[in-house]
């Protein structure tokens, strides 16, 4: 009422500034405490770290690396199991392939193929149709089943024996050479 009205400046259009949008790129980052490594194109599809403790059954079809603790079964009867070398397994295992690297307590049944490191230690029976072990590997156990049955014609001499596919290991001490 007592004022004066004083004249407005024209408002101008709010001025609209593009600026760039900050892009973060997520590049995967190595874990230092990480030790166990893969050639390139192979397919491991799970992996059990260092911090990992499981208790139970492992089940399934695919590879898996175990570089952690696990207690009960594993069976991974299309995949391959790995035990990395801070891996510790209190386990009955079957898998089509088995590298041990680190410790296994329990049997082992690779139904193709079973390797154990120059690192790995197996405190178990082993049945598999082909086993490398390599200088310094300690294996502790009866024996190892080698699982290859040879089939003979019906009525040759010995049809009926099986012919002995295991090898005795010592119950103790490290392994430098087993030949088969």
């Amino acid at each position: 009422m007592w004022r004066k009205d004083e004249p407005q400046a024209p408002s101008l259009p709010a001025q609209t500034e593009t600026t760039p949008v900050a892009t973060i790129s997520q590049t995967p980052r190595s874990n230092p405490t990480e030790r166990t490594t893969f050639p390139p194109g192979s397919s491991v599809e799970g992996r059990l770290t260092q911090s990992l403790v499981i208790e139970g059954e492992i089940t399934g079809q695919g590879d898996l690396l175990i570089d952690g603790e696990v207690r009960g079964k594993v069976r991974l009867l299309g995949g391959k199991l790995s035990i990395g070398p801070d891996g510790r397994v209190t386990a009955d295992i079957e898998a089509r392939e088995v590298v041990v690297r680190g410790e296994v307590r329990g049997n082992v049944n690779g139904y193709d193929r079973v390797q154990i490191t120059a690192t790995g230690k197996v405190i178990g029976e082993i049945s598999t149709k082909s086993i490398s072990i390599e200088d310094g590997a300690e294996v502790h156990g009866l024996r190892v089943n080698l699982g290859k049955e040879e089939r003979r014609p019906a009525g040759s001499i010995g049809a009926d024996s099986k012919p002995d596919n295991k090898v005795q290991v010592p119950p103790a001490g490290r392994v430098s050479q087993v030949h088969v």
